[in-house]
Protein backbone atom coordinates (compact mmCIF):
# COMPACT_ATOMS: atom_id res chain seq x y z
CA UNK A 1 0.00 0.00 0.00
CA UNK A 2 1.46 3.42 -0.87
CA UNK A 3 2.87 6.05 2.13
CA UNK A 4 0.82 9.10 2.34
CA UNK A 5 3.08 12.05 1.80
CA UNK A 6 5.37 12.42 4.55
CA UNK A 7 5.61 15.37 6.65
CA UNK A 8 8.14 17.76 5.75
CA UNK A 9 9.69 17.84 10.09
CA UNK A 10 9.18 14.24 10.71
CA UNK A 11 13.12 13.70 11.05
CA UNK A 12 15.14 16.04 12.65
CA UNK A 13 16.20 15.85 15.58
CA UNK A 14 16.47 19.73 17.74
CA UNK A 15 17.95 21.98 15.11
CA UNK A 16 21.34 23.21 15.58
CA UNK A 17 20.44 26.22 16.80
CA UNK A 18 18.05 24.62 19.55
CA UNK A 19 20.74 22.27 20.42
CA UNK A 20 23.21 25.55 21.66
CA UNK A 21 20.73 26.53 23.89
CA UNK A 22 19.88 23.40 25.48
CA UNK A 23 23.03 21.54 25.83
CA UNK A 24 26.20 22.78 27.18
CA UNK A 25 28.34 24.98 25.24
CA UNK A 26 32.27 26.05 24.90
CA UNK A 27 32.73 29.84 25.00
CA UNK A 28 33.77 30.50 21.89
CA UNK A 29 29.78 29.25 20.80
CA UNK A 30 28.74 31.95 23.13
CA UNK A 31 30.07 34.21 20.60
CA UNK A 32 29.52 35.56 16.90
CA UNK A 33 32.70 38.08 17.18
CA UNK A 34 35.22 38.27 20.13
CA UNK A 35 37.85 40.98 19.65
CA UNK A 36 40.09 39.34 21.89
CA UNK A 37 39.31 35.65 20.66
CA UNK A 38 43.16 34.57 19.74
CA UNK A 39 43.77 35.51 23.65
CA UNK A 40 41.50 33.79 25.01
CA UNK A 41 42.00 30.91 23.35
CA UNK A 42 45.77 31.04 24.27
CA UNK A 43 44.20 31.00 28.01
CA UNK A 44 41.74 28.21 27.44
CA UNK A 45 44.58 25.87 25.57
CA UNK A 46 46.10 26.05 28.92
CA UNK A 47 42.92 25.80 31.26
CA UNK A 48 40.83 24.23 29.52
CA UNK A 49 36.99 24.84 29.13
CA UNK A 50 34.67 23.84 32.38
CA UNK A 51 32.44 22.82 29.77
CA UNK A 52 34.78 20.07 28.17
CA UNK A 53 33.90 17.17 28.79
CA UNK A 54 29.61 17.87 29.27
CA UNK A 55 29.96 18.87 25.42
CA UNK A 56 32.06 16.02 24.65
CA UNK A 57 29.26 13.64 26.22
CA UNK A 58 26.35 16.11 24.64
CA UNK A 59 28.44 16.07 21.25
CA UNK A 60 28.23 11.95 21.27
CA UNK A 61 24.30 12.17 22.07
CA UNK A 62 23.74 14.38 19.36
CA UNK A 63 25.79 12.10 17.01
CA UNK A 64 24.18 9.06 18.27
CA UNK A 65 20.50 10.94 17.61
CA UNK A 66 21.44 11.37 14.06
CA UNK A 67 21.76 7.30 13.90
CA UNK A 68 18.43 7.63 14.84
CA UNK A 69 17.57 9.21 12.26
CA UNK A 70 19.08 7.63 9.70
CA UNK A 71 17.45 4.36 10.49
CA UNK A 72 14.25 6.37 10.82
CA UNK A 73 14.78 7.17 7.14
CA UNK A 74 15.82 4.56 5.85
CA UNK A 75 12.93 2.51 6.90
CA UNK A 76 11.08 5.26 4.82
CA UNK A 77 13.62 4.28 1.73
CA UNK A 78 13.09 0.32 2.19
CA UNK A 79 8.70 1.19 2.08
CA UNK A 80 9.31 3.22 -1.53
CA UNK A 81 10.75 -0.33 -2.90
CA UNK A 82 7.34 -1.81 -1.94
CA UNK A 83 5.34 1.64 -3.49
CA UNK A 84 7.45 1.65 -6.94
CA UNK A 85 5.73 -2.27 -7.49
CA UNK A 86 2.68 -1.57 -6.33
CA UNK A 87 1.96 1.54 -8.35
CA UNK A 88 3.62 0.08 -11.72
CA UNK A 89 1.15 -3.08 -10.72
CA UNK A 90 -1.81 -0.51 -11.36
CA UNK A 91 -3.99 0.32 -14.54
CA UNK A 92 -2.85 3.73 -13.89
CA UNK A 93 -0.13 4.25 -11.76
CA UNK A 94 -0.07 8.07 -11.78
CA UNK A 95 -2.07 8.66 -8.94
CA UNK A 96 0.39 6.63 -6.47
CA UNK A 97 3.09 7.84 -8.34
CA UNK A 98 2.58 11.32 -7.05
CA UNK A 99 2.34 10.19 -3.42
CA UNK A 100 5.87 8.33 -3.97
CA UNK A 101 7.32 11.51 -5.67
CA UNK A 102 6.30 13.42 -2.70
CA UNK A 103 7.65 10.81 -0.25
CA UNK A 104 11.41 11.13 -2.04
CA UNK A 105 10.90 14.29 -2.05
CA UNK A 106 10.74 14.60 1.98
CA UNK A 107 13.47 12.21 2.30
CA UNK A 108 15.70 13.86 0.43
CA UNK A 109 14.87 16.90 2.35
CA UNK A 110 15.36 15.03 5.86
CA UNK A 111 18.79 13.74 4.52
CA UNK A 112 19.70 17.23 3.98
CA UNK A 113 19.15 18.19 7.39
CA UNK A 114 21.05 15.29 8.88
CA UNK A 115 23.80 16.35 6.34
CA UNK A 116 23.62 19.93 7.64
CA UNK A 117 23.18 18.92 11.64
CA UNK A 118 26.61 16.27 10.97
CA UNK A 119 27.95 19.76 9.67
CA UNK A 120 27.91 21.46 12.81
CA UNK A 121 28.43 19.28 14.85
CA UNK A 122 32.15 18.41 13.16
CA UNK A 123 32.43 22.30 14.18
CA UNK A 124 31.80 21.69 17.48
CA UNK A 125 34.30 19.02 17.53
CA UNK A 126 36.94 21.15 16.33
CA UNK A 127 36.28 24.11 18.66
CA UNK A 128 36.31 21.42 21.28
CA UNK A 129 39.91 20.28 19.85
CA UNK A 130 40.95 23.96 20.05
CA UNK A 131 40.96 23.50 23.91
CA UNK A 132 41.45 19.86 24.40
CA UNK A 133 44.32 18.66 27.07
CA UNK A 134 45.77 15.40 28.07
CA UNK A 135 43.20 14.28 29.81
CA UNK A 136 41.63 10.78 30.65
CA UNK A 137 38.48 12.17 31.23
CA UNK A 138 38.26 13.92 27.82
CA UNK A 139 40.16 11.13 26.07
CA UNK A 140 37.21 8.65 26.75
CA UNK A 141 34.86 11.01 26.01
CA UNK A 142 36.32 11.95 22.38
CA UNK A 143 36.46 7.70 22.05
CA UNK A 144 32.64 8.17 22.92
CA UNK A 145 32.18 10.16 19.77
CA UNK A 146 34.25 8.09 17.24
CA UNK A 147 32.35 5.24 18.33
CA UNK A 148 29.08 6.77 17.83
CA UNK A 149 30.78 8.12 14.49
CA UNK A 150 31.12 4.76 13.34
CA UNK A 151 28.02 3.20 14.13
CA UNK A 152 26.20 6.42 12.19
CA UNK A 153 28.17 5.31 9.33
CA UNK A 154 27.36 1.77 9.29
CA UNK A 155 23.30 2.61 9.77
CA UNK A 156 24.46 5.74 6.60
CA UNK A 157 25.91 2.11 4.73
CA UNK A 158 22.65 0.38 5.27
CA UNK A 159 20.77 3.34 4.09
CA UNK A 160 22.22 3.76 0.53
CA UNK A 161 22.10 0.10 -0.20
CA UNK A 162 18.06 0.53 0.42
CA UNK A 163 18.20 3.67 -1.63
CA UNK A 164 20.24 1.88 -4.79
CA UNK A 165 17.55 -0.63 -4.47
CA UNK A 166 14.61 1.57 -4.47
CA UNK A 167 16.43 3.21 -7.49
CA UNK A 168 17.23 -0.21 -9.35
CA UNK A 169 13.64 -1.15 -8.88
CA UNK A 170 12.37 2.13 -10.33
CA UNK A 171 14.65 1.64 -13.71
CA UNK A 172 13.09 -1.78 -14.18
CA UNK A 173 9.59 -0.86 -14.34
CA UNK A 174 9.25 2.41 -14.86
CA UNK A 175 9.13 3.99 -18.53
CA UNK A 176 11.23 6.70 -20.05
CA UNK A 177 8.27 9.41 -19.45
CA UNK A 178 8.92 8.79 -15.59
CA UNK A 179 12.05 11.11 -15.85
CA UNK A 180 10.30 12.88 -12.73
CA UNK A 181 10.18 9.38 -10.68
CA UNK A 182 13.96 8.35 -12.16
CA UNK A 183 15.62 11.97 -11.24
CA UNK A 184 13.70 12.18 -7.48
CA UNK A 185 15.62 8.45 -6.80
CA UNK A 186 18.65 9.95 -8.55
CA UNK A 187 18.70 12.95 -6.24
CA UNK A 188 17.81 10.92 -3.43
CA UNK A 189 20.84 8.45 -3.69
CA UNK A 190 22.96 11.75 -4.14
CA UNK A 191 21.98 12.54 -1.10
CA UNK A 192 22.88 9.65 0.78
CA UNK A 193 26.60 10.34 -1.24
CA UNK A 194 26.77 13.70 0.31
CA UNK A 195 25.83 12.74 4.02
CA UNK A 196 28.84 10.26 3.17
CA UNK A 197 30.82 13.59 3.07
CA UNK A 198 29.15 15.31 6.17
CA UNK A 199 30.64 11.87 8.15
CA UNK A 200 34.23 12.12 6.96
CA UNK A 201 34.17 15.55 8.46
CA UNK A 202 33.23 14.96 12.01
CA UNK A 203 35.17 11.76 11.66
CA UNK A 204 37.82 14.15 11.00
CA UNK A 205 37.48 16.19 13.50
CA UNK A 206 36.58 13.62 16.58
CA UNK A 207 39.84 12.00 15.62
CA UNK A 208 42.20 15.00 15.81
CA UNK A 209 39.84 15.93 19.40
CA UNK A 210 40.87 12.13 20.52
CA UNK A 211 44.63 12.54 19.77
CA UNK A 212 44.91 15.92 21.26
CA UNK A 213 43.03 14.35 24.51
CA UNK A 214 45.58 11.36 24.59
Amino acid sequence: MILAPLLAGWLLAPSASAAVVQSPVLWQERYYFDALLQARDRQQREESDPEMIPVLRAIAGQVAQQGLNLNRLGLYVAAQKGNVRFAFAQKDPEPSLKVILSNLMTLTRGAGQIRDNLDYLAVRCRLASSQALSDPKMEQASLVILAEIRQLQLDLNAVYLNAAAVQKDAWAFSRPKDRYLRSSLWMLVQSMRRIQNSVYSIYNSARDLALRCR
